[in-house]
Parts: C-alpha cells; structure tokens; sequence
C-alpha cells in the first residue's frame, strides 16, 4: 500500500534507493519513507526500491520493487546505512546486479548517505562516490537536483563536491565538510502515506511511523546518535496531532502509532501527546523511556496507549559507571524504585545493560547483578516478564571512546561469563555478540578505506565466517578498535563537522573518565 507509481518513459532520472537489509527492516524504518517521499516529490525523477532477499549466502538478481526493473538500468544509486556491517549487503546487492563495486571502476554513482557515513565515511570511500553529511529532508533534494542537470557521473560528482554538507572522495578531499540539517521539523518535508504491506509486520508491529522529535537533550558518553542528529527539535503538538490523523487515515494498521525519539518522554509535548492519544483511543507502541521520567503520570499515560512493556535503559546500576556514562549521575537507588514501580504498576519489563568499559571491574558486576537479581525476584513474585539485554560497550567516533577504544576479548567474554551465571535460571538474559560488536568498531573507527575487506566478505557470503576468514589475524585483533586514538591527534574522521559542540563535550567527558579510572591514558 502507498507504493508510488510512475510511467519510467516520461521521467528523466531513474533513482534506485538501495535498503541494504531485508524487506521487513526496511518497513520499519522511518528514513526510507522520507527518502522515497522527497526523491518522487520531483517531477523529473523516479526513485524505485531496492532490498535484500537474505543477509547471508547467494543474492538474487536484483530488480526494483516497483517495476521490476533490474538494478544495472539505473542512472544514480542512492542508499542510507543505518549499521556498519550493512555496506556488505550493500555490495552483495551489486555483486548479483553485475554493477562494479569500487567507484574508481564503475559508471554508475552511488550516493549515500545514513548516521554510519555521518560518524566516519572512510572505510566507505573506496566504494562510495558521494557521502552526504546531513539529513534528507535539507540536502536530498539538492542532490537530485544536480542529477537531474549533469546525468554523467563526472560532471555530477565536480557539482556536488562543491556543496558544503558533501565529501567527494578524490574531489574535495581535506577540505572541511559542515553537517547540514533541518532546522524546524514543523517546516520538513514529513511522509504520511507510508508504504505498508498486509503481508508483512514491522520489526515494532504495524503502525503509522511518527518522529516526535530529533536529537537529544543529553549527552551520553557512548551515543552516537546524539552527536549526528544534534541539536534536539520536536515537532509541534498541533502538528503531531494533524500528522497522527492524517497518518492513521491512510495506513492498513488501524488506529497505532510507532513513535520514533531519542529521549521519551521528556517534554511537556510528549505528555501532551500521549494524552492526546490516549483521548482518542490511538494505541501506540514507544520507545525506550528515560527512567528519570518514569514517574506514576507517566506510567498512566502509557497504559492509556495501550503498552504493557517497557524498555527501559538503565546502562548501569553501579555510581562510577553512572558517571563514566553521563546518562544519569548517582541516582542508582531511584533507578532501582523506578524499575519497581513499573513492575507493581503492571508493566512487563526489558533493561538494556552495557558492559566491558575498561577500568570496569568485579566488584561492578557483582552490583550490577545484585540489582538484576532483585528486580528479577519482583518480577516473578508478580508475574511480570522481565528480560536484559547485555550488550558490550562498542567505541565509535565523535564519542570519548574514540580515544578508549574497546575492551579487549578475554576481558568481554569474562565478564558476560559473570552475568550468564549471575542470572541463569532467574532472568531472560540476551547478549548481543561479542564479535558483531568488535566488526561495528573495526568499521566505524577505521583510519583507511575498507573496500577490499568488505568485498572479500561480501564474496565469502556474509556472515561471523566470512569476517573471520577475511580479516585473519586482525580479527579481534586490531589495534585501533582496542587501544583508541592519541588524545591530541588529528582523527582521520576530523573532517566531519557535525556541530560546533560535540568535540568540546567528549574531550570533557574524557577528562572526566580519566580522573574516575586513574589513568593517564586508557589501556
């Protein structure tokens, strides 16, 4: 439903917008509706999709979701990469489209553009042509723009290289590129026919997709997300409201919303909203919420939408942590109530934990899992489900870790060894893997471009197995992932200008983090 259709003969651009995930992901996910929206918006253009059929082993040939059309027809690939390890989809998709894979080789551009091309388009740059620095709604159309006036991938890559918020590899190398946003979300560009299929359920369930707001008021040491999508701006109550009617008019799942935000529910808006939803009988599914606004209106508010768990983000239940982190500062005692009142108030329960920062210790874990365990006790004396999802703390650029980097293996596989144990039989633990977590860091924190690993993995299937055997012996094992950059150094991502703050707020947060540990210099 809400497919768009064009005659391919009356347009003058064919765009193919590559999801390089599978076809229920990509239904799940609020950009590529914006992109959709915006590219067909042009008269001249016609931007069809394109996804995985699997993300491990042969790929089909690919042909666009709306007309069939075999991805090599196409005059300008356009893809978002959400998740490092996705550019390996990416290439797959190219491979069994019988489209070159390094840019240097092949007649077609590609453009891309997602929040892993905003922290560090490096690795990317034997393979993308074009990376844009900024969000859709400011910059897309512009983009499209000189499509449209060049259609020869020369000419198009000299024009936009001059645009401040694009970097060109081999064009406007070493020249400073400036994040481009939107900079009222009242006045963007914002998809309500959004495209659905009854056949298939989103990752969230079925909804109409509704950004309530866009970066965060917080400064999490570990985020990432709220250094690239900076500063924070919601949308207007009387728009939220103008966009849920209009929204759930025109979508198949009913009266349900999906709400996208950072940071929920922190605002005088977001209560407002959620009563306005609850008045009207709209069922909603909801984001993590902070839990230093899980207070009892709160939770009223959220039975009224119909949400019976909550995912909740706590990190950590241990002050020096807490602190490391910046999401919440000595406050373990309220979180640990917080917590149990959602519990007693009739909630079932997901904790996402992280672990394995260095300096991080024993004693760390014995308190995290004393709180786990008494949390677990009150849920199954009241019959609520509980689950946590432990995940390792992975170092990405523009954050403090840049300069940390990542524990090191034995030091993870312990401590997660520790919590298994710790919680076995008592709580519904989920770990995120190890390894999945060591190949987002490799990626993201990578000086040099990556091109000739991510096509032996693309080659070898996807997949654990193919990195392990593509990378040999620096996998777990590379040394910008585990010992960081040198304070002080120049980043190979420094380039990247993505707001006049967030370099200020990791160097303080750093020094912070070394007076907590005692270390000169994290190892």
């Amino acid at each position: 439903m809400n497919t768009i259709y064009k005659n391919p003969l009356r347009v003058k651009a064919r765009v193919a917008y590559i999801y390089p995930s599978t076809y229920r992901v990509m239904l799940s996910s609020l950009a590529p509706d914006i992109i959709y929206t915006i590219s067909n918006s042009i008269e001249e253009v016609y931007a069809e999709r394109f996804t995985n059929k699997r993300l491990q082993g042969e790929e089909p040939p690919p042909r666009s979701l709306e007309t069939n059309t075999p991805l090599k027809d196409f005059g300008l690939l356009v893809t978002t990469l959400h998740y490092e390890p996705d550019i390996v989809n990416l290439i797959r998709l190219l491979n069994s489209g019988g489209i070159p894979v390094k840019r240097e080789q092949r007649a077609t551009p590609i453009v891309a553009g997602g929040p892993v091309v905003m922290e560090n388009p490096i690795p990317f740059s034997g393979i993308i042509d074009v990376f844009v620095i900024g969000e859709a709604e400011a910059t897309l159309e512009g983009i499209l723009v000189k499509w449209l006036e060049t259609m020869e991938k020369k000419r198009f890559l000299e024009e936009v290289a001059d645009l401040p918020y694009v970097y060109v590899p081999g064009f406007n190398d070493g020249v400073k590129v400036v994040k481009e946003y939107v900079r009222s979300l009242d006045n963007a560009t914002y998809p309500v026919n959004q495209v659905e299929n009854t056949e298939v359920e989103p990752v969230y369930g079925g909804g109409f997709k509704l950004e309530v707001s866009r970066g965060c008021r917080f400064w999490c040491s570990f985020c990432i997300e709220s250094r690239v999508f900076q500063p924070y701006r919601e949308r207007s109550l009387p728009l939220l409201k103008r966009l849920v009617e209009d929204g759930v008019s025109a979508s198949i799942w009913g009266r349900r919303v999906v709400l996208y935000s950072l940071s929920f529910p922190v605002t005088s808006t977001h209560l407002k909203l959620l009563e306005y939803l609850g008045s009207e009988n709209i069922r909603a599914s909801l984001p993590s919420i902070r839990l230093s606004a899980l207070s009892s209106e709160v939770l009223e508010l959220v039975k009224s939408v119909g949400q019976r768990t909550l995912t909740l983000a706590p990190e950590t239940f241990t002050p020096v942590l807490q602190r490391v982190f910046f999401k919440y500062v000595d406050i373990v005692d309220e979180m640990i109530e917080s917590v149990k009142h959602a519990l007693e108030e009739g909630f079932n329960v997901k904790l996402y934990m992280i672990y394995g920062v260095k300096g991080e210790g024993v004693d760390d874990v014995k308190a995290n899992l004393e709180a786990l365990k008494q949390l677990a006790s009150l849920a199954r004396k009241l019959g609520r489900g509980f689950s946590v999802s432990l995940n390792p703390l992975i170092p990405k650029p523009h954050t403090m870790f840049q300069w940390i980097g990542m524990e090191n293996p034995v030091k993870l596989r312990e401590i997660l060894g520790l919590y298994k144990r710790g919680l076995k039989g008592l709580v519904d633990a989920r770990p995120y893997d190890i390894e999945w977590g060591f190949i987002q860091a490799y990626i993201a924190l990578s000086g040099r471009a990556l091109d000739d690993v991510f096509t032996k993995v693309a080659m070898r299937g996807g997949g654990l197995a193919a990195w392990r055997k593509s990378l040999g012996e620096e996998y777990m094992g590379a040394g910008h992932v585990f010992n960081g950059y040198g304070f002080g150094d120049e980043l190979p991502w420094g380039f990247i200008i993505l707001d006049n703050v967030s370099r200020r707020v990791a160097e303080s947060q750093y020094e912070v983090f070394l007076r907590l540990t005692g270390s000169k210099k994290a190892t």
